[in-house]
Parts: C-alpha cells; sequence; structure tokens
C-alpha cells in the first residue's frame, strides 16, 4: 500500500518558516579550519614575506629593471612572485610622482584575489594604495592607487584612451603562458609602447615560459652588440609549498 501523501501546507506569518530545521548551520562551516594549509600562519605578514623564495632574487631584480627595459622572469607556481615583485618595485620607489605600477591577469578571480592578499600585506584598504580594475568593478583611486591589478583585457582598453600608457612607471604581465587573446594583443602593442617610452619598464613573468623567445622579441638592440641589450632574464627556483603527484593503479 502506497504512503500517503503529505499535504503542503502554507506558510503562515508568525509561525516557524518551512524547512528551517534541515537548513545547513552556516556558522559552523565558517568557523572550521581553513582548506589550504598554510604553516606559517603564525609569523609576521614581513616573516611571511621573507621565507617566500623570490625573496632572496630581491636585488636581482631590482638591478635588472633599472639596467634593462624589460625583465623576463620565470618562476614556480608559489615562488611569490605575483604578490612581491609589485611590491618590491613601490619600495624601490618606481610609483614615485604619481605613477602607477600595474600587474596585468589572464582571469579576472585572479586579479581581485592578489589585490587583496597584497593589500593586507601592505596594512592598507583595497581601493586605495592597492587597487584592481576588472569588467564592470573598477576598485581603485586614480589619485591614491600605487599598485594596480587589471585584467589583459582592460589594459587594451586603457590603450585606447591612452596609447603610451603614461601613467604607468613599470608593467608585470603576469602568467604570460596563457597566452590569451588579449594578452597576445597587449604583447604587440606594448612593444610598440617601449620603443616610444624609454622610461617604461615591462616585467614579463610566468612559471612555464620559454624565456628566450620572449627575450629575442622584446629586445631592441639592432646593433649586434650583446652589452646593449634592452631585454633580462632571471629565473626564480623554489616553491613555498610542496607538490605531491599520485597515479592510479591501472
Amino acid at each position: 500500500m502506497a504512503a500517503p501523501h503529505s499535504t503542503m501546507k502554507f506558510w503562515k506569518p508568525g509561525s516557524e518558516a518551512p524547512g528551517v530545521s534541515e537548513e545547513r548551520d552556516l556558522s559552523t562551516e565558517t568557523t572550521g579550519s581553513p582548506i589550504v594549509f598554510n604553516p606559517h600562519t603564525a609569523l609576521t605578514i614581513e616573516k611571511q614575506r621573507q621565507r617566500l623564495p623570490v625573496f632572496k632574487h630581491r636585488n636581482n631584480i631590482l638591478y635588472l629593471v633599472e639596467s634593462f627595459q624589460t625583465v623576463v622572469i620565470v618562476g614556480e607556481t608559489g615562488s611569490g612572485k605575483s604578490t612581491q615583485i609589485p611590491q618590491y618595485l613601490l619600495e624601490a620607489g618606481w610609483a614615485a610622482e604619481g605613477k602607477v605600477i600595474g600587474v596585468t591577469q589572464p582571469r579576472r578571480v585572479a586579479a581581485t584575489s592578489v589585490a587583496t592578499r597584497v593589500a593586507e600585506e601592505r596594512g592598507a584598504f583595497l581601493g586605495h594604495e592597492v587597487g584592481y580594475t576588472i569588467r564592470f568593478d573598477d576598485c581603485s583611486d586614480p589619485h591614491a592607487t600605487r599598485i594596480k591589478f587589471l585584467t589583459d583585457g582592460m589594459l587594451v582598453r586603457e590603450m585606447m584612451s591612452d596609447p603610451l600608457l603614461k601613467k604607468y612607471s613599470v608593467l608585470i604581465l603576469d602568467e604570460a603562458h596563457e597566452r590569451t587573446l588579449y594578452t597576445d594583443i597587449a604583447i604587440g602593442l606594448l612593444k610598440k609602447i617601449l620603443k616610444k617610452r624609454r622610461d617604461l619598464r615591462l616585467i614579463v613573468a610566468s612559471a612555464t615560459l620559454d624565456a628566450k623567445k620572449f627575450q629575442d622579441f622584446f629586445n631592441l638592440n639592432e646593433s649586434g652588440d650583446a652589452s646593449k641589450d634592452t631585454c633580462g632574464i632571471l629565473t626564480v627556483e623554489g616553491r613555498t609549498f610542496p607538490v605531491d603527484i599520485s597515479y592510479t593503479v591501472r
């Protein structure tokens, strides 16, 4: 014999809402342990920054940026290049006199999340000293923002209104190996901008990148004299967290 169908009850004002007892307790979920384990959370922000593999290359990065117009940096995932290099440039004075350090990301989520982390490390409010610009969301201050994260597409849009990108002193193309449509457009246009603006610096950063091809592309030296090259290469070894690869048994 089939079980009788339960009659649907309407929710009367003042009574308990239907299904409340079956809802999850979100308070217990938000107070649980984080998904990503960070063994250095007990350390200060400055100590955490110093433990990143890219920290020991700080002086080398600043020297290359000062000496070459374009620098290609190859660093493994987790080395800290996305969050630390913009701060090194800011601390070295590359954002003085109202200039901006721009960092492009191929995805909107990456631009917002990295900007949030950098703002936290700087002890600043997101949208002031550190901000981001993505489609339909501009969290930056044209007068206060010194480090600006944006997608490749937004950088191309800025080129339409400001072809020489005059407000930027340094541009960082992060995750350049993804080679999206906007990334390739930005790379081609930036090479032309570098010829017009000798004071502009470009950093091409990636985890897996054919550095030699990018060096040959951005090297504006046509004399054949290696001492006049305009593009340098730096490799950052090491990662923050170990990566284990598991294989299934056939």
